[in-house]
Parts: structure tokens; sequence; C-alpha cells
């Protein structure tokens, strides 16, 4: 995943240049640099959480992963049946 992180930062570095060879006026120039700024900002932020959820799902266990699959896939029917019970509770 890190190297796709890298391959993108590369293709936001290439797209600036070739944006701010486009762009002659001063002001257009400053909006362009900094909505790139704003992406690669993002693209950083982006990579450091990524890191750290590589890490987690790297050293968790199946048993944990089941866990996870399992409270998800009951969780609609918890609260569909809580929905069913408040509504014959309230009629």
């Amino acid at each position: 995943m890190t190297t796709t992180t890298v391959n993108e930062e590369e293709q936001l570095y290439e797209e600036l240049r070739r944006e701010l060879e486009d762009v002659e006026d001063g002001e257009q120039r400053q909006r362009v640099l900094n909505r790139m700024i704003r992406q690669l900002k993002f693209a950083k932020w982006r990579k450091g959480r990524m890191h750290k959820f590589d890490n987690y799902f790297q050293n968790v266990k199946p048993v944990t992963l089941w866990f996870i699959l399992a409270t998800g896939a009951l969780t609609p029917v918890l609260l569909f049946s809580m929905f069913i019970w408040v509504s014959l509770w309230v009629e």
C-alpha cells in the first residue's frame, strides 16, 4: 500500500508541475498551487493513517477477525429486532 501512495505523490508532483507550466497569471497560479498543496497534505495524512491500519491488521489474530465479522453481521439483526420489540411495546 505504501508504494501506491508514493506513486500517487509522484503523480501529484508531476501534475503540479504541468499545471504550473500551463498557468501564467499570478493569482490563478497561487490558487492552483494551494489546491495541489492541500492534495499533497491529504495524501501524506492518509499515508500515515493507512500505515497505522496496516500495522494493526498485520498483528491481528484470526479470532479477532471472526469476532469483527460476526458483530458486523449480527448488528442489523439486533437493531431490527429492537425496532420490532419497541414498535410492539408502543402499540
